[in-house]
C-alpha cells in the first residue's frame, strides 16, 4: 500500500489485490452495519504485479481466495458481535444496539432527553450520508488495477469514510481513550490472538492511510489558509 499524493487527476494511491480485498471487505462490513448493502459480493481485483505464468496465477488465486474467505469470516464475526450481544443484553430499539454503531451515531447531547431529540431529527439523515460515502469507497475499491485515483471532491468522502471504519475497529479492539491507541501497535506486533492482530493491524495501516490523504489534501491550501 502506497501513500495518496495529488496529481492532476485527484488524489492517487496503489494497493495490491490483498489490500484492496481486505478493506473493501471492511468498508462493505461497516455499511452493512449502518443498514446500507454493496452492490455485489467483494471481488477480488487484478493488481498489476500479479503472477503471468497461468499454472502459478491459479495456485496464487486458490491461496488468496482462502485467505479471504477464511479472514471474510473472521471479520464478519467481530463486526456483528457486538450487535449480537446488544440484542440479548435486550438494549432499548431506540438506541443503537452495538456500541460499535452507538460510535458512529453518537448521542447529541449528555441530557438524556435532548439527546433523544437530536435521534429523532438527526439520526436518519446521519446515517444516510455516512452509509452512501462508504458505499462510493466501495466502489473505488473493487475496481480494476492496482491504482486507485479519488476526485478531489471525493476526497470528503474517503476521509469521512476511513474514519467511520476505524471506529468500528477501535471498538473492536477495546480502543477507547489516547494510551490504548497508542497500545494497537503492540497488538499489531505481538498480540496471540490471530483476529486481535489482523484487525490491529489494518486498524494501524487505515490510521497511516488516512494521514497520508489529509496530507495530501492540505497541501491544496493556499499559506497561511
Amino acid at each position: 500500500m502506497e501513500a495518496f499524493r495529488r496529481t492532476r487527476s485527484g488524489f492517487v494511491t496503489r494497493m495490491d489485490a490483498n489490500e484492496r480485498t481486505i478493506i473493501a471487505r471492511v468498508v462493505a462490513d461497516v455499511a452493512e452495519l449502518l443498514g446500507f448493502e454493496t452492490p455485489g459480493p467483494q471481488q477480488r481485483t487484478q493488481d498489476e504485479g500479479s503472477p503471468t505464468d497461468p499454472a502459478a496465477q491459479a495456485r496464487e488465486s486458490e491461496e488468496h481466495a482462502d485467505r479471504m474467505r477464511r479472514l471474510a469470516r473472521e471479520v464478519d464475526a467481530a463486526f456483528t458481535a457486538g450487535e449480537s450481544r446488544g440484542r440479548s443484553e435486550g438494549v432499548s430499539d431506540d438506541l443503537p444496539a452495538d456500541p460499535a454503531l452507538a460510535r458512529l451515531l453518537p448521542d447529541g447531547s449528555e441530557d438524556p432527553e435532548i439527546a433523544d431529540s437530536l435521534r429523532d431529527l438527526t439520526q436518519e439523515t446521519v446515517r444516510d450520508a455516512k452509509g452512501t460515502r462508504l458505499q462510493r469507497v466501495w466502489g473505488d475499491l473493487v475496481g480494476t488495477g492496482g491504482l486507485i485515483t479519488v476526485p478531489a471532491e471525493g476526497a470528503m468522502d474517503w476521509a469521512g469514510a476511513l474514519t467511520d471504519v476505524r471506529l468500528v475497529l477501535a471498538e473492536r479492539l477495546g480502543i477507547t481513550d489516547e494510551g490504548s491507541v497508542a497500545a494497537v501497535e503492540e497488538l499489531a506486533a505481538g498480540s496471540p490472538d490471530d483476529l486481535t492482530r489482523a484487525l490491529a493491524t489494518l486498524y494501524v495501516a487505515l490510521s497511516w492511510l488516512q494521514e497520508s490523504l489529509v496530507e495530501a489534501m492540505l497541501e491544496e491550501l493556499p499559506d497561511g489558509a
